[in-house]
């Protein structure tokens, strides 16, 4: 009896030193996993890491859009509604282009007019003109005419003369002296007869000159209301002045154009000569100046980092300018601008 109370107790010790030797390891487990939560914790996600790493190197990163430093200003030249436009903003333009055009009610039609009126001034020129052209034939073959029957007049005058005192002095019989008579008679009556053309031909050029002068001056009033009326058709396109980039276009098909003033379109001249608008913190833009460098990163293209400086300082804003060296840079593109604070 006494000998089996002893066995049992022995291996009853027996099968508990594992367990014991279990628990003390479970528990070295446990206490290493927790000392080595507390040496190396959890670490912080990237972006609050990225962002600790920019304050302790005094660094700040500002996103806007580009934009040019050099615009001009493009506004209707007289009063109406935008009848259509012919160019989109991002298009390249050259001086004298056409970009929209400005309905303006009777301009077509007053220059339409004011074309038939300077046609019909011109054909009024044209036929008088050519009826003064004709005279002139005219007057040529009578003046020729009358020249001729001037000589014969002066040999029938002569021949008339000589047979009259022939007459007188019994020398001619009256047959021969009637004779010259009615030659020189009928030598003066032809000669008159052409002398009425010859002065109606000089009376009917110096008619026709004046008609020619008179129209002249009707085709030069013409010629000007046309020209007004053309010039006021013209300025009712909208002409770009300048060769450049269409930045952006305000107003709609149908809408006021002269509400809108120089901001119907605005040109960039210059693509290479660019700034970026940012808006900082209060925290931030006390620690910004004038001069300050910085560097611009544009986001839609690769590599693309440029070196900039801080223009100006205006209603919160800070303006970055920078020269670009890309020409797939554009006005609009997003822009990372970094800064190195002190």
């Amino acid at each position: 009896m006494a000998h089996w109370a002893t066995l049992s107790v022995s291996d009853m010790r027996g099968k508990w030193i594992p367990v014991m030797v279990g628990l003390v390891l479970l528990a070295l487990a446990v206490g290493t996993v927790v000392w080595r939560g507390r040496r190396h914790p959890v670490p912080p996600p990237a972006a609050a890491t990225a962002a600790a790493i920019a304050v302790a190197r005094n660094e700040v990163t500002l996103q806007g859009k580009i934009r040019p430093r050099h615009i001009t200003g493009v506004a209707a030249s007289v009063p109406g509604f935008i009848e259509a436009f012919l160019v989109e903003p991002g298009q390249d333009v050259y001086e004298g282009q056409v970009l929209a055009r400005i309905g303006a009610q009777g301009l077509e039609s007053a220059r339409e007019v004011a074309q038939a009126a300077l046609e019909r001034a011109q054909e009024q020129v044209s036929q008088a003109e050519a009826a003064v052209t004709a005279a002139r034939m005219e007057l040529s073959r009578a003046e020729a005419d009358a020249q001729r029957s001037r000589m014969a007049l002066d040999r029938a005058e002569r021949a008339s003369t000589r047979q009259q005192t022939l007459f007188r002095e019994g020398a001619t019989p009256r047959l021969v002296y009637e004779k010259a008579l009615k030659e020189y008679e009928a030598a003066l009556k032809d000669y008159e007869l052409i002398d009425v053309t010859v002065r109606t031909g000089r009376e009917r050029i110096q008619g026709g000159m004046e008609e020619a002068d008179g129209a002249k001056k009707i085709v030069a009033d013409k010629m000007r209301l046309l020209a007004e009326a053309q010039g006021n058709l013209s300025a009712a396109e909208v002409h770009s002045p300048v060769d450049g980039y269409v930045v952006s276009r305000k107003g709609e098909v149908g809408g006021s154009a002269e509400e809108l003033g120089d901001e119907l379109f605005q040109i960039a001249t210059d693509l290479y000569a660019m700034e970026v608008a940012l808006e900082p913190k209060a925290e931030l833009l006390k620690r910004m100046a004038p001069g300050q460098p910085a560097l611009v990163l544009v986001l839609d293209l690769q590599n693309a980092a440029m070196p900039g400086v801080v223009r100006e300082i205006k209603d919160n804003q800070v303006i970055v300018e920078f020269d670009s060296a890309l020409p797939a840079i554009k006005p609009g593109m997003q822009a990372d601008v970094r800064f190195k604070l002190d």
